[in-house]
């Protein structure tokens, strides 16, 4: 082709580019005075403008809730350093059937099943607003010479006692995360510290706006050392958690008298666009009598939870069982067992519960969940009627991310509580959590 056509044609393109990006008209007639030299550098200009519009037009049309981009990271020497977390604000209108407020104050910041009310009067409804839940983490990552070293550090401000309302709602910071982690190679990995428990996949918990959702899951943080081994295309982990007892009849909760650690085998794979776990666990309830003797019961559970991806939606699922779940159910919904008030043995409870959470998206911007979720305990007759039996939830939410990272968005909680009543002399042995809430969130 020659100097000229390509004259030409650089000249029709610039002049493109000139309406597009606001060029000067000059540019035009410029390229009618270029050597051949200054052509091929104009070109290759040209084309990294070219470039650089579709880049930022593919950017555009990403969606802004998936696959947020990560905190920046700063390097020194062989270590990289992230700080992260985000701010919220939580808005919460409650209505109780059968009181004016959750039993404990906790209930008031988030859903805690067992502070739902039960025998009360129904009270106007109650609003409450907070941003105890605003988080702040610190990671670091070393390259050692076998592998790398991983900390975590995190805190927030919820579920602590520290402050009120009065003057400046000034909240203690309490710690949620903090540990190392050895990952020796791309198959093997020790962690210590506290991290979320081993039986807890977290990565199948339904978003939602409430700090926890859905009644049925499984939540607990606790110290421990973790070993993770790769096996074929999943990968098995084996853990030593921090044990407690929570019992029924007891004079404490929890009883901290274990002999033994908490004991966790979990197996982590996938199935197509099925991503799923699988965990058991063998624990020692115990407590010290009074005459100073020890009585202990070990028993077990096991947890089945998973991610399948449907396209850009997804579905999420979790169900558990067992005679040991106690306070890793629900937010220790249950208590792990009771201590018979004549011989003084414990004797475990059967417990079960789950969970089924839709997720989808209606554009790119806007996305909903539906999360359904129910727990039953199979209580002797030997507990007294104010005793928990069931607990039942459903959320309904609508989320709205006008940017990257940021989230607005209004959450509708409908749960239940029942007890034993098994004497039958209770009135009212059902009590109805309906809350509206509303959330801020911007990640950074």
């Amino acid at each position: 082709m020659s100097v000229k056509i390509i004259k030409s044609k650089l000249a029709g393109a610039v002049a493109l580019a000139a309406m597009v990006n606001g060029l000067p008209a000059l540019a035009v007639a410029e390229t009618e005075q270029m050597t051949a030299e200054q052509l091929q550098q104009r070109i290759a200009e040209l084309q990294a403008q070219v470039d650089q519009l579709a880049a930022n037009q593919a950017s555009s049309d990403k969606p802004v809730v998936e696959n947020p981009e990560p905190p920046k990271t700063t390097t020194f020497g062989n270590t990289s350093i992230q700080i992260g977390g985000y701010v919220k604000l939580d808005s919460i209108f409650s209505d109780y059937s059968d009181g004016s407020s959750a039993t404990a104050a906790l209930g008031e910041d988030f859903l805690v099943p067992s502070t739902i009310p039960i025998g009360g009067e129904s009270g106007d409804v109650h609003y409450n607003a907070h941003a105890k839940s605003t988080r702040l983490f610190f990671k670091s990552s070393t390259e050692a010479g076998a592998g790398s070293v991983d900390t975590h550090i995190e805190i927030d401000a919820m579920a602590g006692n520290q402050g009120d309302e009065r003057i400046s709602n000034s909240y203690a910071q309490r710690l949620r995360h903090a540990y190392v982690n050895w990952k020796m190679d791309d198959n093997r990995s020790l962690l210590a510290g506290q991290a979320w428990s081993t039986f807890f996949n977290v990565g199948t918990l339904p978003e939602g706006l409430d700090f926890v959702g859905p009644v049925g899951t499984v939540f607990e943080r606790q110290p421990q050392i973790r070993y993770t081994q790769g096996l074929g295309s999943g990968s098995l982990q084996l853990a030593a958690e921090n044990p407690a007892t929570t019992l029924y009849n007891g004079a404490e909760n929890p009883y901290d008298d274990n002999s033994r650690p908490d004991l966790i085998l979990r197996y982590d794979n996938s199935l197509g666009e099925l991503k799923y776990s699988i965990a058991s666990m063998s624990r020692e309830l115990a407590y010290d009598r009074v005459d100073g003797s020890n009585e202990s019961e070990q028993g077990y559970a096991i947890s089945l939870a998973g991610k399948w991806q449907l396209g850009r939606d997804d579905l999420r699922f979790m169900y558990s069982y067992g005679n040991a779940l106690g306070r890793y159910l629900g937010l220790n919904s249950y208590r792990g067992g009771i201590i018979d008030p004549v011989s003084g043995d414990i004797e475990l409870i059967d417990q079960h519960g789950g969970f089924i959470a839709l997720r989808h998206f209606w554009s790119d911007r806007w996305r909903s969940n539906l999360v359904l979720s129910a727990t039953a305990a199979d209580n002797p007759d030997t507990v007294s009627d104010m005793t928990p039996s069931a607990y039942q939830s459903l959320q309904l939410n609508l989320m709205y991310s006008p940017i990257p990272k940021m989230t607005l968005g209004g959450e509708y909680i409908l749960a239940s509580k029942e007890v034993e009543n098994v004497s039958g002399l209770l009135a009212d042995d059902e009590g109805e959590l309906q809350r509206m809430q509303f959330s801020v969130q911007y990640v950074f």
